[in-house]
């Protein structure tokens, strides 16, 4: 599965929010040295989209189970839609930290040759990623 974020502040929060928030807003610098940020273009895929009120309901699930901070059940509902007849390709669903869109890739269709990337490089190279550290007082130790 990749996971991605519509924008780089929410592939931050997705990567490193847990652990900034369990650790007083502070990450180790071989962790945040260890990462790099790549611009992908994904292709029309069929999704299922836990955004929508309508999908939500139909699955009879309530968004704190999606959102949980626990990921066993987040991770049990990403294997049963995965599994699912439907065949999607990916979940689309909204970040616990910023609320701005995500995606769960799944390894299907061929779908990671049909995603051209553009590195923009290591975290400590990247302006925007250093501005989330600003942005949100997160200490490199």
């Amino acid at each position: 599965m990749l996971y991605l974020g519509v924008n780089i502040d929410t592939c931050l929060f997705e990567r490193f929010g847990d652990e900034t928030y369990d650790s007083a807003k502070a990450l180790p610098q071989s962790l945040w040295d260890a990462h790099s940020v790549s611009l992908l273009q994904v292709p029309e895929i069929c999704l299922c989209d836990l955004t929508k009120p309508e999908t939500l309901s139909a699955l009879r699930v309530d968004l704190t189970a999606l959102m949980n901070e626990k990921l066993d059940v987040p991770q049990e509902w990403g294997v049963a839609i995965q599994k699912h007849p439907s065949n999607f390709q990916g979940i689309k669903y909204k970040s616990r930290f910023n609320d701005r869109a995500c995606l769960a890739v799944f390894q299907r269709d061929g779908l990671e040759k049909s995603m051209p990337d553009s590195a923009l490089g290591a975290l400590s190279a990247v302006d925007e990623a250093a501005d989330w550290l600003d942005k949100h007082r997160v200490r490199l130790y």
